[in-house]
């Protein structure tokens, strides 16, 4: 049983005065919901419906009131379990390039113990079978008409058999026949075990009779909650289209008092208070259940749990009492991390787009690198041919040498910039988009008990790939077509990976916290944008802006860090010549990119745990 009493939710106002100073999205909203029990919250835009679904799903904390589920105070208490609750919002929460039989084979991998189990199959099957996706199961999501997207959405949540279904618009914007099946649906879910509640709120007044009851909200009050045959009576009107009218005419207060006084009749007479309508007898048969071919038995979560409630029926216990039934365990972090990396590589193995984009900048960058670099190899080479002892006397005695000599400084400080600015460009590019672009099916996978670390550590060894791949990859070509860069190359490498790493890890954090994937771009932008004017390879800041900047320009620290590598043969003087900033060790840098780094997986993590539905 769910029961309201009094649930209230205020937020502060755009205003200064005390009259806009708080906003009241709900006021004082109370009702019950008996078990095997289908409702409507319907009522005009803006009126509270989904913010009363996101309040009882625990989504928006109540600012006063009590929340109750099988006599459990969900406002003190801890929330639902995750397998208890099932929330399908009203966009889509599958990746648009997995199958359907993906789509709830990952969701099962991710909230149950099922993926290495013979149930897995059993199950499966089980949930396309209910929801009518069996033929649709090898499509892609992205094909899928909006009716079938709505009962992927419903499918995604079956996976552990919830007690408490909330739905919030799942048969808007459909033609009538799929209104009516999703109805239908919801209603054979409802009824399926005698414990489940299910609530959809809905813009549509066709299917209302399909429903127990129906929840009037407006203005952030309800105003009725009855039977369906009793709202136009209630209201005075001839067709239920005609409430929403009629609603206009009183205030809301008017509205709420006056279906206070009337509630307790309503209530009595249809059993509201009950934990079922007198004539809904008590299931004990398992709904679904998969025929016997007359092999071994084989019994999925959802009939074990369906076997439990019945053996408590039996037992002659009162249904009104809550009961400890076996929850779905939810996976371990090792498990999640490994199925979220299994999704995302089939995700990008068939964005077809992706793939050629990064084998683009893979091979395209350094070969980039190496087209300014080839009018600089002649003066390059002949400088590397002089030992160190010999360098002080070319500067004294060769004016064109020392020519040369400075030519070749700088074109060693613009190749290594340029192979840290493309390799950061590329770290922005895989890492900008990659929260943020999936934020919403992130939300909901955490309300299903998805833990952080496990979806942070699938990002940071997905983009680790990456990051290994371009920056060795770019490090390697580029100093085997000059012929050998100066330095050491294992030094070399290592802070390109690191400068990638840093801007990857930041720009994770970025696309973590920002509430779109446009925002994150355009940000992730910027960050690289100004890591060459920014880096002291070309333009040198004042002094005292210098200090606080080059701490946080990752670019600055790989250049630095490389070039000091240099210092033990004679590219490192005539560097020194054309370069204004200070160099520092590749320690240091090392360093210093390692905290570049940990503070971006630090907002990654902070933007992951943050609550971001309304994005």
């Amino acid at each position: 049983m769910l029961k309201a009493h009094n649930v209230s939710l205020e937020v502060e106002g755009p205003g200064d005065t005390e009259e806009n100073a708080t906003l009241h999205l709900l006021r004082e909203v109370s009702f019950t919901m008996p078990p095997a029990h289908l409702a409507a919250i319907v009522g005009p835009s803006g009126c509270g419906k989904t913010t009363l679904l996101k309040v009882i799903t625990g989504i928006a904390q109540e600012t006063s009131g009590e929340l109750l589920w099988d006599g459990r105070n969900l406002s003190e208490e801890e929330d639902l379990h995750p397998g208890d609750l099932g929330y399908v919002p009203q966009f889509s929460v599958a990746h648009e390039l997995l199958t359907v039989e993906e789509s709830i084979g990952t969701v099962m991998a991710l909230r149950t113990q099922l993926a290495k189990t013979e149930d897995f199959i059993l199950s499966l099957d089980h949930i396309l079978e209910m929801t009518g996706l069996t033929h649709l199961a090898e499509r892609q999501v992205k094909v899928l008409s909006g009716g079938q997207k709505r009962r992927l959405g419903l499918a995604l949540e079956l996976v552990t058999d919830p007690s408490l279904l909330l739905c919030d618009e799942v048969t808007s914007g459909l033609d009538p026949r799929s209104e009516r099946e999703i109805t239908d649906l919801l209603r054979m879910l409802s009824r399926e075990h005698p414990q489940r509640v299910v609530i959809n709120v809905t813009h549509s007044l066709a299917s209302l009779n399909a429903y127990d009851s129906v929840l009037v909200m407006y203005e952030g009050v309800l105003v009725y909650h009855g039977p369906p045959k009793d709202m136009t009576h209630y209201f005075a009107v001839e067709h239920p289209e005609e409430v929403y009218l009629k609603l206009t005419t009183r205030k809301a207060g008017d509205w709420h008092e006056s279906w206070q006084k009337h509630r307790p009749a309503y209530y009595a007479t249809h059993g509201f208070d009950n934990t079922r309508p007198p004539e809904a007898p008590v299931q004990k048969t398992i709904v679904g259940k998969v025929p016997d071919t007359g092999g071994p038995s084989k019994t999925s979560v959802r009939e074990r749990r369906a076997v439990a409630r019945a053996e408590v029926i039996e037992a002659g216990d009162d249904p009104r009492e809550p009961h400890d039934l076996p929850l779905v365990e939810l996976p371990s972090v090792t498990t999640q991390l490994f199925e979220l990396l299994r999704r995302r590589w089939i995700i990008f193995r068939r964005d077809k787009a992706q793939v050629w984009l990064h084998l683009a900048m893979l091979l395209g960058f350094p070969l980039l690198v190496v087209i300014f670099a080839l009018d600089g190899i002649k003066p390059l080479r002949a400088l590397s041919a002089h030992q160190d002892a010999n360098v002080q006397y070319e500067f004294e005695r060769q004016a064109q040498h020392q020519a040369e000599q400075l030519a070749a400084g700088g074109l060693v400080s613009g190749l290594i910039m340029l192979q840290v600015v493309l390799v950061t460009l590329m770290a922005s590019n895989n890492a900008a988009r990659e929260i943020a672009s999936e934020r919403l099916i992130l939300e909901r996978e955490k309300l299903g008990g998805l833990h952080p670390f496990a979806y942070v550590g699938s990002k940071v060894i997905f983009l680790g790939i990456f990051v290994l791949a371009q920056s060795v990859w770019m490090g390697l070509f580029v100093d085997l077509v000059v012929g050998g860069l100066p330095g050491d190359l294992i030094i070399k490498l290592a802070l390109l990976a690191l400068a990638s790493a840093a801007m990857t890890s930041v720009c994770l954090g970025v696309s973590a916290l920002s509430k779109t994937p446009e925002k994150a771009t355009i940000l992730c932008i910027y960050l690289v944008g100004f890591q060459l004017p920014l880096s002291g390879a070309v333009l040198t800041l004042p002094d005292w802006l210098e200090n606080w900047v080059q701490p946080l320009v990752a670019a600055f620290w790989s250049w630095s860090g490389s070039l000091s590598s240099m210092r033990s043969t004679a590219f490192y003087d005539a560097v020194n010549k054309v370069t204004a900033t200070d160099l520092v060790a590749p320690t240091v840098a090392a360093f210093v990119l390692a905290l570049h780094v940990l503070v971006g997986l630090c907002m990654t993590f902070v933007g992951v745990q943050r609550s971001q539905w309304d994005s």
